[in-house]
C-alpha cells in the first residue's frame, strides 16, 4: 500500500461495523489525514516564508496584489456552483455517467462566470498595482501571469471535486504534496538566479497547470467526461448563483478587504507587504481548511440521517474551536517566535500579529458554518449578511484610520462578526427543518 493510498478508503460511512470500531477506523483516517496535511502546509508555509524573506517590501506588496486578485476572481467564478456541485454531486457521485455530466455542466458554467469576472475585476487589479508604483508594462505582465494561472484554477476547483466525494483522501494528498514540494523546490532554485514577484506568480500558475493535468487525469478515469452537459443541473446551479450572486460577490470583497483598503489608503507600500506577510501566518489555518474541505464537509453531504447529522457537526464544529484558541493563546505568549520566522523587517507587528489571527479565527469559524450549511444547501436568508455587514461597517467608519495596518485589521475582524452570527442561525434553521420534516 502507498504513502498517498493508506487512506483512500471511502469514509464515515460504514454502517455494519460497532460503534468503537468504527470511530478508531475514523480517527485513523483524520489523524492519517491530518499528519500528511501538515506536511503539505509545512512544506507551502516554507515558500511562502521564502518569498517573505527573500522579496524585497515593494515586490512582496505586488505579489501580495496579484495573489489578493487571483483569489478574488477564482472565488467569484465559483458563486453557487460549487455549492451545486457538492449538494448535487452528493446525491450521483456513485453514477460515472451521471456525475461526469454533473462535472461537465459545473466546468461550462465555470469557464462563462469567469469570463465576465475577469472583465469586471482586471481594472481593479491594474489601478492597484500602478498605485502602488508598478509601471505599466510590469503589471501588463503580472495580469497576464495571474490570468493564464487562473484558466487551470477554473478547472481545478471542479475536478477537485471528484475525488473529494469519492472519499479518495490518498488521491488528493499525492496532488498536494506533488504541487507543494514542485513549487519550493523550484523557488529555491530561482533564489539563487532571479526571483520577483512576477517570476513567484508565475510559478504558482506552472503549480496549477501541474495540478490540473493530475486531477483531469485522475478524472478521466473514474467519471465519464463524455457525459452530455444536464440542463436540470444547469438549471440548478443557475438558481443558485442567482441566489447566491449577490451575497458571494459582497462575501469575496470582505474576505480580501484588507488588501483593498491598506492598498487605497496606506501612505506606505510597507503597509501593503506587512498585511500580505501576516496573512503568511495564517496559513496555519489550512491544515483545518483542507480537513474540513476533504473529509468532512463530503461526509456531512453524504449523510442523510438527521441524527448522526446533528452529531457529526458537533464534532467538526468544536473541533474548529479548540484548534483556533488554542493557537490564539500561543499567538498571545509567544509573539516574537511567531515573526521570527517573517524576519527582521515585520519583526515589530505584536498587536497587527494577534488582529490578523483573531481575524483567521473568525474567518475559519464562518467558513466551517458556511460550508456545512452550503453542503446541504441550507442557504435560505444569506443575502442577510450584506446589510449586516454593512451596517456594522457604517458603524465603525468614523472609529477607523485606514492608512494604517492595525486599523484595517481591527475593521477586518469586527466586520466579520455578523457573518458568523448569520451562519448559526442557518444551521439552526437546517436542522429544524430536518425535523419539522421527519415529524
Amino acid at each position: 500500500m502507498s504513502f498517498f493510498g493508506q487512506i483512500s478508503t471511502p469514509v464515515l460511512d460504514e454502517s455494519s461495523t460497532p460503534i468503537i470500531r468504527r470511530a478508531l477506523h475514523r480517527a485513523r483516517i483524520v489523524g492519517n489525514f491530518a499528519l500528511i496535511q501538515a506536511m503539505v502546509q509545512v512544506i507551502g508555509f516554507m515558500s511562502g516564508i521564502l518569498l517573505v524573506r527573500t522579496l524585497d517590501q515593494r515586490e512582496y506588496a505586488y505579489f501580495t496584489i496579484a495573489n489578493t486578485m487571483q483569489g478574488t476572481i477564482n472565488l467569484l467564478a465559483d458563486i453557487g456552483i460549487g455549492v451545486g456541485l457538492v449538494s448535487i454531486g452528493g446525491r450521483v457521485w456513485q453514477d460515472r455517467h451521471r456525475f461526469g455530466s454533473l462535472i461537465n455542466t459545473a466546468l461550462s458554467l465555470r469557464r462563462k462566470l469567469g469570463a465576465l469576472v475577469v472583465v469586471a475585476v482586471t481594472p481593479v487589479m491594474y489601478f492597484m498595482l500602478v498605485k502602488n508604483g508598478a509601471s505599466v508594462l510590469y503589471t501588463a505582465l503580472l495580469i497576464v501571469v495571474v490570468l493564464v494561472g487562473l484558466l487551470f484554477q477554473l478547472s481545478i476547483g471542479v475536478f477537485g471535486v471528484v475525488p473529494r466525494l469519492r472519499a479518495d483522501i490518498g488521491r488528493i494528498q499525492l496532488i498536494d504534496f506533488t504541487g507543494a514540494i514542485v513549487r519550493l523546490f523550484v523557488l529555491i532554485g530561482l533564489v539563487f538566479v532571479f526571483l520577483n514577484a512576477g517570476v513567484a506568480v508565475a510559478v504558482a500558475s506552472a503549480i496549477s497547470l501541474l495540478q490540473y493535468a493530475m486531477l483531469r487525469n485522475y478524472a478521466t478515469g473514474v467519471v465519464d467526461l463524455d457525459s452530455p452537459q444536464d440542463a436540470e443541473d444547469r438549471q440548478a446551479m443557475l438558481r443558485l448563483i442567482r441566489h447566491l450572486a449577490a451575497n458571494s460577490i459582497f462575501y469575496c470583497f470582505q474576505g480580501q478587504i484588507t488588501v483593498f483598503l491598506i492598498s487605497f489608503f496606506a501612505h506606505r507600500i510597507s503597509s501593503v507587504a506587512e498585511v500580505g506577510a501576516l496573512s503568511r501566518l495564517a496559513m496555519i489555518f489550512s491544515i483545518l481548511t483542507n480537513l474540513l474541505t476533504n473529509v468532512f464537509v463530503p461526509a456531512f453531504a453524504r449523510c442523510q440521517d438527521e441524527r448522526k447529522l446533528r452529531r457529526l457537526y458537533g464534532v467538526i464544529v468544536g473541533g474548529v474551536a479548540a484548534f483556533s484558541l488554542s493557537i490564539i493563546l500561543c499567538a498571545w505568549i509567544f509573539p516574537n517566535e511567531f515573526l521570527f520566522v517573517l524576519g527582521n523587517k515585520y519583526g515589530h507587528l505584536h498587536r497587527e500579529l494577534l488582529l490578523m489571527v483573531g481575524g483567521a479565527i473568525f474567518s475559519a469559524l464562518t467558513g466551517t458554518f458556511w460550508s456545512l450549511n452550503a453542503s446541504k444547501a441550507w442557504v435560505t436568508g444569506a443575502w442577510l449578511y450584506i446589510p449586516l455587514t454593512l451596517v456594522t461597517q457604517v458603524v465603525l467608519i468614523p472609529y477607523t484610520d485606514f492608512s494604517t495596518v492595525t486599523g484595517v485589521l481591527t475593521f477586518n475582524l469586527l466586520s466579520a462578526v455578523p457573518n458568523l452570527l448569520l451562519n448559526l442561525v442557518m444551521s439552526y434553521r437546517g436542522f429544524r427543518s430536518l425535523q419539522l420534516a421527519a415529524a
